[in-house]
C-alpha cells in the first residue's frame, strides 16, 4: 500500500488452471476464504464444484500446496459451499462449509499434516402447524451462508442461516464438541452473516430477508439483543461486520441502489451512510481489512466486472 492509498496488485495461479498442454483441471474457486498467519504463510479454502468436496491451498515458502480438506456426506457429494477459514491461537487453520447434499453445517481442522471434518450442527425439518392455509413441509437444511470467527480464548462460533426455519443459528465449540444456539428467528432471517468480536462480547451482522433489512445482534450465546440498523429498501446483504479500536462499523450491499453502504455504531446508536456506487453497481460481496490506521473495503463491481476496493470514510 502506498502513502497516497494507492495499491499495486499481483495475480496468482493457485487451483484449476490449465496444465501446460491445455487441459483443464476442474472447476475450483469459489466460496473462497482467506487467512494469512502472523509468518506470512498464506491459507485459503474453497470449493471444488468439479468433485462436491472443500479443498484448500496453502502458500510458504512462495509455492503453492492444494488439497482436498473435506468432503459432504450426502448420497452425491456436494460438498464446500460457503467456505469460511480462519486461524487459531497457534496459527492453524479451521473451516467451516455447508454440506449441500445433507443438508449439514460442516467444519475441518488442520492437525499438521491433513484436516479432519465433522458435523457441528444438523438441522430439523420443519413441519408446520396444521391449519387452514396448510404451509409446505420444509427439509432439514442448516449452514449456508457460513461464518466461522474464533474468540481469544480460542472457541470456534460459526453463524449460519437456517432454511428450514428462516434462522439466524451458531454453533459454539471446538473440535469434536458444539453447542447450537438461536441468535434471531423473528421471520425469515439470517442470510450473509459476520461476526466480529469487542472483548467479551460478540456482534453479529446479517440480512433479515423478509423485510430486506439489516439486523445486528449483540451479546453471547443463547443472550443476544438484536436491532434494526437500516431499514431502508432492499438493503442487508453482504454484510462485513468489523471492530476498529471499539468502533464498531458493517459493510453492506444497497440492492435498491446498487451500492455499497457503511454502518457505524456510536452511543447514540448508528449511522448510515453510501460509500460508493454512484458510478456503477457495487456492494457485492464485501470484505474489508485494516492496513495500519485505514480501514479499507472490498467488493465486486458488476458493472465493470471487476474488484472494488477503497478506503472507508
Amino acid at each position: 500500500m502506498a502513502a497516497d492509498g494507492t495499491a499495486t496488485w499481483a495475480r496468482e495461479e493457485v487451483d484449476s488452471y490449465p496444465d501446460d498442454n491445455g487441459l483443464n483441471p476442474g472447476d475450483a474457486g469459489q466460496y473462497a476464504s482467506m487467512a494469512i498467519a502472523n509468518d506470512g504463510q498464506v491459507w485459503i479454502s474453497y470449493q471444488d464444484a468439479s468433485n462436491g468436496v472443500m479443498k484448500y491451498a496453502h502458500k510458504a515458502d512462495g509455492t503453492w500446496d492444494v488439497g482436498m480438506a473435506d468432503a459432504g456426506q450426502g448420497p452425491t457429494p456436494d460438498g464446500g459451499r460457503w467456505t469460511s477459514l480462519a486461524l487459531d491461537g497457534s496459527g492453524n487453520p479451521v473451516a467451516a462449509h455447508h454440506d449441500n447434499g445433507k443438508g449439514n453445517l460442516r467444519v475441518a481442522h488442520w492437525n499438521g499434516a491433513s484436516f479432519a471434518g465433522e458435523v457441528a450442527a444438523e438441522g430439523e425439518a420443519y413441519d408446520p402447524p396444521d391449519t387452514a392455509a396448510d404451509p409446505s413441509m420444509a427439509s432439514a437444511d442448516v449452514g449456508e451462508y457460513a461464518r466461522l470467527a474464533i474468540a481469544s480464548d480460542g472457541t470456534e462460533h460459526i453463524a449460519y442461516y437456517d432454511r428450514a426455519f428462516g434462522a439466524l443459528r451458531l454453533a459454539s465449540g471446538k473440535a469434536g464438541s458444539y453447542t447450537v444456539t438461536t441468535v434471531d428467528d423473528d421471520g425469515d432471517v439470517g442470510q450473509w452473516p459476520s461476526i466480529a468480536f469487542d472483548g467479551s462480547t460478540m456482534w453479529i451482522a446479517y440480512h433479515d430477508v423478509a423485510n430486506q433489512d439489516l439486523k445486528v445482534a449483540t451479546g453471547s450465546p443463547g443472550n443476544f439483543t438484536v436491532e434494526v440498523v437500516d431499514s431502508a429498501d432492499h438493503v442487508g446483504a453482504d454484510t462485513h461486520i468489523f471492530v476498529d479500536d471499539g468502533a464498531v462499523g458493517v459493510v453492506y450491499f444497497d440492492g435498491f441502489n446498487n451500492d455499497m453502504k457503511l454502518a457505524r455504531h456510536s452511543g447514540d446508536g448508528w449511522t448510515t451512510d453510501t460509500v460508493a456506487g454512484s458510478t456503477g453497481a457495487l456492494g457485492y460481496h464485501n470484505e474489508s481489512v485494516r492496513i495500519g490506521s485505514t480501514r479499507y473495503a472490498a467488493c465486486y463491481d458488476f458493472t465493470a466486472r471487476n474488484i472494488y476496493f477503497t478506503a472507508l470514510p
